[in-house]
């Protein structure tokens, strides 16, 4: 089943439209920081409902215009029931008019007009990342069902500009994904910094994600030798060179693979034959909320797949306590109550299946398998 939740804000300093095909939403965000309007870009996937208990993890894509088309379908792709790589996610594309502006690190000049490497001017990165960190996340953050789990994705100078976000804003992305970083000239005095930045965040917990196509970067080299010499335990990397894609094709393939990197501890092959009970299914997403930081839930398709499962098993009281959980989890969804509602029949409580029935059907007065099976029930009193 899929619910279509779609929202549209219109608030003092910002406006939002929704495109309820792609479930994307434009924002334009009055920004005080910049001193000019934005527009922002906002996906959310299709179960998307306020009244579920799940939080969407935020996806923060720089040069929107260029990556959240791709990005945003591959996050639902990721997301779907059959590939079960990565929980739903909101996605958040970032437009660029000046991307230059925007991203550049903006050096201070020395008396003989040559650039200082040392000292940042109150331009560029320094203000777009405050723009960030204290209007855009906020806003999202207000508006939508957000974790307090970020992912900032940034190829070339946007890579740039993340790996600039790690040093001056540790916490703000709990993961960063740099694809073909564009880390060399002047700015080599950010990758010098890096092992001081690390030796003086010991506790930091973050995973990284670091790219190349087949293009060579000292300064790349550079960042993966210090992170394998001085990373701490809790910050997770990984580094990967496509050979067989060029600066301007590599980000498609380093995003994918960076997602299953993040998310590796959620992936499970939903078509194997292993059955959870609902004590089982407890664990599994309590050890995952303590690996994310945050309470993670199961998706309904998933709880949904594993009451059956027992349902077929014959453990009919065991899919009675997945479907209650889904129910609970999901509680605008008339599905849960269908699948509940046929396990209470299959128990033979008769009143609870009708009761259930009705529900799903006052949800979705289409649902001609319930209205059957409403009818059969009724017959039976």
């Amino acid at each position: 089943m899929l619910i279509s939740f779609l929202l549209c804000f219109a608030v003092d300093h910002a406006a939002a439209q929704t495109d309820t095909i792609q479930h994307k939403q434009t924002v334009t965000l009055n920004s005080t920081v910049l001193k000019e309007s934005r527009l922002i870009w906002v996906h959310l996937p299709e179960n998307y409902d306020p009244a579920n208990k799940e939080r969407y993890p935020v996806i923060y894509l720089l040069d929107g215009s260029m990556h959240y088309h791709y990005v945003s379908e591959m996050a639902d792709f990721m997301a779907s029931y059959d590939v079960n790589r990565m929980p739903a996610a909101i996605v958040v594309g970032i437009n660029h008019e000046d991307r230059g502006k925007d991203l550049n690190i903006q050096h201070a000049r020395r008396a003989d007009g040559s650039l200082d490497s040392a000292v940042l001017q109150e331009s560029g990165a320094p203000v777009f990342l405050e723009f960030i960190k204290n209007e855009l996340v906020p806003y999202i953050d207000r508006h939508y069902k957000t974790a307090p789990y970020r992912i900032l994705v940034g190829h070339s100078l946007a890579g740039l500009f993340a790996f600039y976000t790690k040093l001056n804003a540790p916490n703000l992305f709990q993961a960063t994904i740099l694809v073909s970083p564009a880390l060399g000239g002047i700015n080599e005095q950010l990758t010098n910094s890096f092992k001081g930045f690390l030796q003086q965040h010991p506790t930091l917990r973050n995973k990284i994600f670091i790219t190349l196509g087949n293009e060579d970067s000292t300064q790349v080299k550079k960042l993966t030798d210090i992170l394998s010499t001085s990373a701490p335990k809790s910050v997770q990397w990984q580094y990967r060179q496509y050979n067989d894609e060029n600066h301007f094709s590599v980000p498609y393939k380093s995003i994918f693979d960076a997602l299953k990197f993040i998310y590796a501890d959620w992936f499970f092959d939903n078509y194997s034959g292993v059955k959870f009970t609902a004590q089982e299914i407890t664990t599994r997403f309590n050890k995952l909320s303590a690996v994310f930081g945050y309470s993670m839930y199961p998706a309904e398709s998933f709880l949904n797949s594993m009451g059956y499962k027992q349902l077929r098993s014959g453990n009919i009281d065991e899919a009675i306590a997945i479907f209650k959980e889904n129910i609970n989890n999901h509680p605008t969804s008339y599905n849960v109550y269908d699948s509940m509602g046929e396990a209470c029949m299959k128990k033979g409580d008769t009143e609870s299946a009708i009761r259930y029935y009705e529900r799903s059907l006052q949800l979705n007065p289409d649902n001609e398998d319930g209205k059957e099976a409403l009818k059969k029930l009724r017959g039976r009193k």
